[in-house]
């Protein structure tokens, strides 16, 4: 029976041990992987804007960024997919990282959802939030969080 296991990519190295944790201690052959990418442009959402002093030139900048990042994490998902003879695909949501992933898994029916950590500290993780608790506390499914020592 196959399952469908969604694993959150943002291409840092906790993600791509959270990929590699998985195919090397869970994958079951018939498995298919939907990797998520959350686009965030976290550039503007920082600046105070209005309608009148939006710059295209940085909305611009900002969209041919995110869409890099997610051609490289296509040409590298690619690969390990090849590598490791799994069957998948990468789904691009723009938003809140922990919103997408649930969302994610919620539409592709998965049966599991594969994170990394970055092992922020108590005080950072409530300061800023952690995309890896968000989605353990509101997940319909189990979550599988990858910590790289």
């Amino acid at each position: 029976m196959s399952r469908t296991i969604v694993i959150a990519m943002d291409g840092s190295q906790h993600a791509e041990f959270a990929f590699q944790w998985y195919v090397q201690k869970c994958y079951r052959e018939g498995d298919k992987v939907v990797i998520v990418y959350c686009a965030e442009y976290n550039e503007l959402s920082s600046k105070p804007l209005t309608l009148m002093s939006v710059d295209k030139s940085l909305i611009t900048n900002l969209i041919e960024g995110e869409e890099t990042k997610v051609k490289k994490l296509a040409a590298k998902f690619e690969d390990l997919v090849k590598k490791y003879k799994i069957e998948g695909k990468i789904v691009r949501v723009n938003g809140e990282p922990g919103h997408g992933i649930i969302k994610v898994a919620e539409d592709e029916k998965a049966a599991m959802i594969v994170t990394g950590t970055r092992g922020m500290g108590t005080i950072r993780r409530k300061l800023l939030g952690s995309v890896s608790e968000y989605v353990i506390h509101h997940s319909p499914v189990p979550v599988l969080v990858c910590r790289q020592e």
